[in-house]
């Protein structure tokens, strides 16, 4: 397989890609300046070294010399603590910090596949629940923020399932995002309106 092939391949590896968009992209590499593709591969390369992973929250930051090993979020102690907000990636959180939400957040880091009988496999959820076995007493109540999809629904029941016993114990209610999502929709490309609007009617 050539260079072109190759790199044509990786790229059908990003969300929502395919092989017509990769091939796409690799052509326009090739049409760009040498020093234009050096730059883009430099960066690539820095986005390893000069990022963490919150070791709470599991949410993708950029460090800095005074890093905690944990993100703006979870770093500030101004934030309200007792709420905490589950996230299927990253990228929802830019959204919903745009909605005007300052608690706590957890990146599940996806969704559980339907018919699956190992949702670990798939999601953070062994990590997930020693976090709310850690904080279960302070906390007030945790947000499920997934995306208006099937298998987002699915992920939403599972999830419910396995954290309504320590809500029970420690007393802290479990919601759901209401109205303002429409059926089909992902937390990632809704509006900040539209999530503060889903988080005012949660239940």
């Amino acid at each position: 397989m050539n260079t072109i092939d190759q790199l044509t391949e990786l790229f059908e590896h990003f969300p929502g890609i395919g092989p017509r968009q990769a091939r796409r992209f690799v052509h326009y590499l090739l049409s760009e300046r040498q020093s234009y593709r050096t730059n883009l591969s430099d960066m690539i390369r820095q986005l390893g070294s000069q990022t963490n992973q919150c070791k709470q929250c599991f949410r993708w930051f950029v460090k800095d010399d005074a890093s905690s090993g944990l993100c703006f979020a979870c770093a500030n102690p101004s934030r309200n603590a007792r709420i905490l907000f589950l996230v299927e990636k990253d990228a929802d959180i830019e959204n919903v910090e745009r909605s005007g939400f300052r608690g706590h957040y957890f990146v599940l880091g996806g969704t559980i596949q339907l018919a699956s009988e190992e949702p670990e496999k798939y999601i953070r959820l062994a990590e997930l629940m020693r976090r709310v076995e850690t904080d279960g007493e302070r906390l007030s109540e945790i947000i499920l923020g997934f995306s208006a999809t099937t298998e987002g629904d699915h992920t939403r029941l599972i999830v419910q399932e396995k954290l309504r016993p320590l809500a029970e114990r420690f007393n802290f209610k479990l919601s759901s995002l209401g109205r303002g999502l429409s059926t089909g929709s992902e937390l990632e490309y809704a509006d900040p309106d539209t999530i503060a609007s889903a988080m005012s009617s949660r239940r």
